[in-house]
């Protein structure tokens, strides 16, 4: 038995050290600021934790929260690992499951360390830290842009990173409930896939704009459209307590150093989405960053966020992302998006990017910690620590333009030094609106 035990052990230790070794791309926060970080759980008493189910008590939103802290010292905990403890017994292997991935492909989550400490001693700064609320993917978890996060942190950024039971991979609550994925159909409206198709495909102004009602009228019946309402709810929710000091106790110390009033948004895929929707509802924000969601807000279809965007894209022209999306570089679904059509080219203060070599996923941390022969199916091609680079360059040059009244020119350096890096303008958009015959009004 002893020889049996020794043996697993050795076997353990060599996947662990294997998947630190393949994990070389993870970044290490470069700003002047230590990180540290804290759980935390919000709740929303004026809705249920599932909508469906009215006897499951008030919404619980898990967070975990990055933060500038005060330099390390002998007493801090030590740097944990990517996922650990319940995220690693109840998270990963729903990640696995969610995406169809071996749990073996994703032992690089257990082994990677993260250079951020648990409980630290908050940092303090004479105009306060701004705070971003970071929302996950669909099917995804709140870590999943730990990179990102710990950078801003390092920056002197607060970053309040939510959970959104339910359409998140599944996540322990506090009380010990365990939230899972809800994976199944609901009963969706068939035109809500049709009318999507046709945003979709970008076919010609007519088209659609007979298509926005019926998608508008769809919406509200159909599985996405429920989540639109919903994550959008959890965000307005953690916005309003944190505008109105009703944190959870564990954050109160860290947001005693917030300044509240310069908030912003950001999030990732359905995530992104929402941060542009809930970015607009809420007079405190400053700018949403939304890394490759497609938009689901009817309103935001030909009409303006009304707050600076920095929308980065996958590599559609390679990589497919919507049913009937063309590859034509001209055109992004999203192009119908975030402004007015008649200003296509004209945005004021929406970024539009695409990073080359990236798929959908190649927007999370995955990009680096996935590794294997089907990584370049699952992220892209782009090498990771290029990736994470790129997305934490752009991002951190936006907020600092935007929410600390920066350079705005910082955003375009951000852009030129990254060759994966192309700037996105919505030609075709620009051809309907300039062309007399199919102007769109």
């Amino acid at each position: 038995m002893r020889h049996t035990f020794t043996s697993l052990a050795i076997a353990v230790a060599a996947l662990v050290a294997a998947a630190a070794a393949s994990a070389t791309d993870w970044p290490a926060p470069d700003g002047e600021h230590a990180v540290g970080v804290v759980r935390a759980e919000f709740v929303d008493p004026s809705r249920p934790l599932d909508a469906a189910d009215p006897a499951s008590g008030p919404r619980r939103l898990p967070a975990i929260v990055w933060y500038p802290a005060q330099a390390a010292d002998s007493g801090d905990a030590a740097a944990p690992a990517y996922l650990e403890g319940d995220a690693a017994a109840t998270t990963l292997p729903a990640i696995a499951r969610n995406f169809g991935y071996a749990e073996d492909d994703l032992r690089a989550l257990t082994a990677v360390r993260v250079d951020a400490r648990p409980g630290a001693r908050p940092a303090r700064h004479p105009r306060g830290f701004p705070v971003v609320v970071f929302s996950h993917g669909f099917f995804l978890y709140p870590q999943q842009n730990t990179a990102l996060a710990t950078r801003l942190a390092s920056h002197g950024y607060i970053v309040v990173s939510i959970a959104h039971p339910g359409d998140a991979a599944d996540v322990r609550l506090e009380d010990g409930r365990v939230a899972a994925t809800r994976l199944g159909g609901e009963g969706d409206d068939p035109r809500l896939a049709e009318a999507l198709k046709v945003l979709a495909g970008g076919a010609d102004p007519q088209a659609l704009r007979e298509a926005l009602p019926t998608y508008a009228e769809a919406l509200p019946a159909t599985r996405i459209g429920r989540s639109f309402a919903g994550w959008r709810d959890d965000t307005l929710a953690v916005a309003g307590a944190l505008a109105d000091g009703r944190e959870p106790g564990p954050l109160r110390d860290v947001l005693a150093g917030a300044d509240r009033g310069r908030l912003a948004f950001a999030g990732m895929s359905f995530g992104g989405a929402t941060s542009a929707t809930s970015c607009r509802l809420v007079d405190a924000c400053r700018a949403a960053v939304n890394l490759d969601g497609q938009n689901f807000d009817p309103v935001l279809y030909d009409g303006p966020v009304e707050r600076p965007l920095l929308l980065m894209l996958s590599d559609w022209t390679r990589y497919g992302l919507l049913e009937g999306q063309p590859r034509d570089a001209d055109f992004s679904p999203n192009d119908l998006a975030y402004a007015r059509w008649r200003d296509a080219g004209r945005e004021g203060d929406v970024v539009r990017v695409r990073l080359q070599g990236a798929r959908h996923m190649g927007f999370t941390d995955l990009v680096a910690l996935l590794d294997g022969p089907k990584r370049e199916e699952r992220v892209g091609e782009i090498d990771g620590a290029a990736a994470l680079s790129a997305i934490g360059d752009l991002v951190l040059a936006f907020l600092d333009a935007h929410v600390r009244d920066g350079d705005a020119a910082d955003v375009d350096r951000a852009i030129e030094r990254h060759p994966a890096l192309v700037r996105h303008a919505p030609r075709r958009l620009e051809h309907w609106a300039g062309d007399a015959d199919t102007a769109v009004p």
